[in-house]
């Protein structure tokens, strides 16, 4: 029995130690669109969207674009790049506070 147990163990300890280790900030991007806006009018609506909802956040200039951080490892980066405009929205830790992300990207990069 007590082997059984040890077997059994043994994966759900190889999972959580797993877990431990998963980085969300290297993870892939949620949304990824290629809208037909340009880079400072997504901006512009992303940040208006955000003091619609008195969110804080840091505008920092990439190559080709900007980067958008909301706290929590919420990151949006819009750039233009190879005669196209790219939108990607990286989620962090969800909160009441800032679900409003999601709907801004389908607002802001349909």
């Amino acid at each position: 029995m007590k082997k059984i147990v040890g077997a059994l163990a043994l994966p759900l300890f190889l999972l959580q130690a797993c877990a431990q280790f998963h980085n969300v900030d290297a993870g892939q991007p949620e949304v990824e669109t290629a809208p037909n806006a340009s880079v400072a009018s997504i901006v512009q609506c992303l940040t208006d969207e955000a003091k619609k909802h008195d969110a804080t956040f840091k505008q920092t200039p990439i190559p080709q674009g900007t980067m958008l951080e909301f706290g929590d490892s919420n990151v949006i980066k819009v750039r233009f790049d190879n005669g196209e405009t790219s939108y990607r929205f990286y989620p962090g830790e969800r909160h009441l506070s800032n679900l409003w992300l999601e709907g801004a990207s389908k607002k802001c990069a349909p």
